[in-house]
């Protein structure tokens, strides 16, 4: 029952590390096993800690790290030391991850999360699920995908919304569009009827060899990859 609990604490700091809505995978009724080289559980703390060479499997998904903690009481896990992790569409690798009950979930250090076609790397990543599954990464990243890169020395985002924020150097690169463009701000609208881009502070837009600068500027995206600027 200890090894069961501790692998369902700790399956929810997979979901986090993917900043995808994945917490309901902590009830699931698919078998669970843990192995390590040694595993200890304070009946006082309600602690679980295992500890050197730890891998936790269920169903597809699998976390491995050189310590876990789970308590029991508080909800509060951790993850450290190498963390690797897959489920499914997904994986994650970083120094150190953190979940505070199923509200708020951390990965710290080199973190890499790949989800389907989009690939996030930087030094810190915050996943909030009770606020329209937000995420924060204020020490600043990298977003990959199909349609290109985008950084900022600080991103946050509403992932049911496709709704990003980038602040900072803020910079975005298109190579299917022929597009890049930067500023102090830009907003991306993902589920918008048209996708658009805002651009503030010292906003820039360069599509071939022609160039838009302006301190507020917007650029739809056409179907045809075509950026439209106002």
């Amino acid at each position: 029952m200890t090894k069961k609990k501790l692998y369902r604490g700790i399956l929810l700091l997979l979901a986090a590390g993917a900043f995808t809505a994945m917490a309901s995978a902590a009830g699931s009724n698919e078998p669970t096993s843990l192995t390590a080289d040694s595993l200890s559980y304070n009946t006082q703390t309600g602690l679980v800690t295992a500890e050197n060479n730890v891998r936790m499997e269920q169903g597809t998904g699998h976390i491995e790290g050189q310590r876990a903690t789970y308590n029991i009481k508080t909800q509060e896990g951790t993850v450290e030391g190498g963390v690797h992790a897959v489920r499914d569409d997904m994986q994650l690798s970083c120094d150190r991850l953190f979940a505070a009950g199923q509200e708020h979930w951390q990965a710290i250090g080199s973190v890499r999360m790949v989800k389907a076609d989009r690939t996030f790397t930087g030094p810190q990543a915050d996943y909030y699920p009770g606020q329209n599954d937000r995420i924060l990464a204020a020490s600043g990243g990298t977003i990959t995908s199909a349609d290109g890169t985008f950084s900022a020395d600080h991103i946050e985002g509403w992932l049911k919304e496709e709704h990003y924020i980038g602040t900072g150097n803020a910079h975005l690169v298109s190579p299917p569009r022929d597009m890049e463009g930067g500023g102090d701000r830009m907003d991306y609208y993902g589920k918008a009827e048209k996708p658009y881009v805002v651009l503030d502070g010292s906003a820039w837009v360069m599509q071939a060899n022609n160039i838009a600068r302006s301190n507020h500027m917007t650029v739809y995206l056409a179907d045809d990859g075509t950026p439209v600027t106002e």
